[in-house]
C-alpha cells in the first residue's frame, strides 16, 4: 500500500514532461531574421579568423623576405626527428645536426664541397604560365 503513491508519482512524470516541451513548428525556425542572424555570426567569425592571421603574421618576428647571405643547401633526415642540414653562409658552407631542441654544429668547410644549385622548385610564375598555356618564349 505505501509503494502506490510512488508508483502514481513515476507515471504522471513522463505526461507533464510531455505537456511542458513547447511543439515550434519548423516554418519558424528559417525566418528572415535567424537566417540573417547566422550569416552574420558566419562573416564576423571569418573576419575574426583573418584579423589574428594578420596579426601573426606582422608580429611573428620572420621576415617575409629571403636573404641571399644564408640558404640550405641540402637536408637529409637521418632519424625520426634528427636531420643532418648543409647550409651556405657566405662562402662557407657549415654542416649542421638539428634534432629536437638543439642545432650543433658538426663541420665547417673551408671550400664548397657541394655547389649550390638553382632553385629546384619553379616559382609561381612560371607555373601560371603553365597553367594558363602560355609558353616562356611568348614572355
Amino acid at each position: 500500500m505505501r509503494f502506490l503513491p510512488v508508483f502514481f508519482a513515476l507515471m504522471t512524470a513522463p505526461a507533464m514532461a510531455q505537456e511542458a516541451t513547447p511543439v515550434v513548428s519548423p516554418s519558424s525556425l528559417f525566418t528572415g531574421d535567424y537566417l540573417l542572424q547566422v550569416v552574420g555570426s558566419f562573416v564576423v567569425v571569418i573576419l575574426l579568423l583573418i584579423g589574428v592571421l594578420v596579426l601573426l603574421r606582422r608580429f611573428n618576428g620572420v621576415s617575409s623576405q629571403m636573404n641571399g647571405s644564408m640558404r640550405v643547401i641540402s637536408s637529409v633526415g637521418v632519424g625520426q626527428r634528427e636531420r643532418v642540414v648543409l647550409l651556405q653562409v657566405g662562402e662557407e658552407q657549415i654542416l649542421v645536426g638539428v634534432g629536437p631542441g638543439n642545432v650543433r654544429k658538426i663541420h665547417a668547410f673551408d671550400e664548397p664541397v657541394v655547389e649550390p644549385a638553382a632553385s629546384s622548385a619553379p616559382n609561381f610564375s612560371d607555373v601560371w604560365k603553365v597553367a594558363m598555356g602560355k609558353s616562356e618564349a611568348a614572355s
